[in-house]
């Protein structure tokens, strides 16, 4: 039997997450306010939460694929390694508004973040992987860990997501720098992101903890919509704009919204058949202050599978629709004016502009087959969808 968690907010404790009977529940402290929520779908109350399967605000820090494969390789004789006993792993390593433990000290030399922007050896993921492997909540089944890293100018301990690449998926680093390039120069609002020279490593910093340490909530859609990370890939993104609509604070409502028909549009534009629902999010310091979370896991999918559809349906489609399509999810489920849908899609289009002429400075320079095809690929899409 895996033994209870206990789980904090802010440093407080507040409730119990066990395992019993098949069922996995949690219980709020006694004397735990309001405030101290651990997920805008489970707000304190004294009934507990019992769920089926680990509750899908407590499954969204769980590692799938790659980094799933590592700790249950080390871990699967010493401990049980099913959900619960993956988070007691894990543990430790979790920083963010919730949280389970105090913080996991390694006792390891730092690592500076312009040695992986500037690596000498492509070894440096694996390291990684070595040292933060378990301070790593973070789903995906790309190889990725969260990583403390030392920046230069500041000399501060920055908080980041650094990805590499498999061979099923060549060139992924590439491919999400491009696409995230884009979605920056349309004012979607997305981290701040970085590719290795070698073009081996994205690093992203992490949008939940600010520069001042302070911790941000943050949830995605299968957690406001109630569903398990196995269905994922089971809705639409008229549902992800209800949710919007439903979680989002009244002051930042429409431009989450805004923001929404434009990750759509380029989306869309981008082939990017990943956008599921757990690549979408909102954060918030508190219940009153709820936004949609900025934009990550971005790239195009089409160049691994060609034939590729989007992720979630819309319209009642999962097809790549044109700007007539768009225009409609805009008016129906983002509450825009078709004034204000144009000028937002023309934002998209100016930056696949902007972002076609970065890749054909690249191309220019770019000798390595498999780097050309990408960006080749990337450039067409981007041509397509120009007005």
């Amino acid at each position: 039997m895996t033994d209870p968690l206990q789980v904090f907010v802010e440093g407080q404790q507040s409730g119990i997450l066990l395992k019993e009977e098949g069922e996995f529940l949690f219980n709020y402290s006694e004397n735990t306010s309001p405030e101290q929520f651990i997920s805008l779908t489970m707000p304190v109350r004294a009934k507990g939460y019992v769920h089926p399967q680990l509750h899908p605000f407590f499954e969204m820090s769980l590692p799938e694929g790659y980094l799933l494969a590592v700790i249950k390789k080390h871990f699967a004789k010493l401990v049980a390694t099913d959900d619960l006993g993956l988070l007691h792993i894990l543990a430790p390593g979790v920083e963010g508004r919730v949280h389970y433990r105090e913080k996991l000290h390694t006792g390891r030399p730092l690592l500076r973040l312009d040695q992986l922007l500037h690596p000498e050896s492509g070894e440096l993921f694996g390291e990684l992987v070595e040292r933060f492997a378990l301070q790593s909540a973070v789903s995906g089944v790309q190889p990725k860990v969260l990583a403390q890293l030392q920046e230069k100018a500041t000399l501060k301990l920055g908080h980041y997501i650094v990805k590499s690449w498999g061979e099923d998926y060549p060139q992924l680093a590439l491919n999400e720098y491009y696409c995230m390039q884009a979605f920056r120069l349309a004012d979607i609002d997305v981290p701040p992101f970085y590719l290795s020279d070698d073009d081996r490593l994205f690093i992203m910093k992490r949008f939940d903890i600010a520069e001042d340490g302070t911790t941000l909530g943050f949830e995605d859609m299968c957690v406001l919509q109630a569903k398990q990370r196995d269905h994922k890939y089971q809705g639409s993104y008229e549902q992800i704009a209800k949710s919007i609509k439903i979680f989002t604070s009244p002051p930042n409502k429409a431009e989450s919204l805004r923001q929404l028909f434009k990750m759509v549009v380029l989306n869309t534009c981008l082939q990017n058949g990943d956008a599921h629902l757990m690549n979408f999010g909102v954060i918030y310091k508190d219940a009153s202050s709820v936004r949609i979370a900025p934009a990550y896991d971005v790239v195009s999918t089409t160049a691994y599978i060609r034939n590729d559809i989007p992720a979630l349906t819309l319209l009642g489609s999962k097809k790549w629709w044109d700007y007539a399509g768009l225009v409609r999810f805009g008016m129906e489920s983002c509450q825009m004016s078709r004034k204000q849908i144009k000028e937002n899609y023309q934002q998209c289009t100016d930056a696949l502009q902007q972002t076609h002429q970065q890749l054909q400075l690249r191309l220019r320079k770019e000798k390595v087959e498999e780097k050309r095809s990408l960006l080749e690929h990337l450039s067409g899409l981007m041509v397509s969808y120009q007005n």
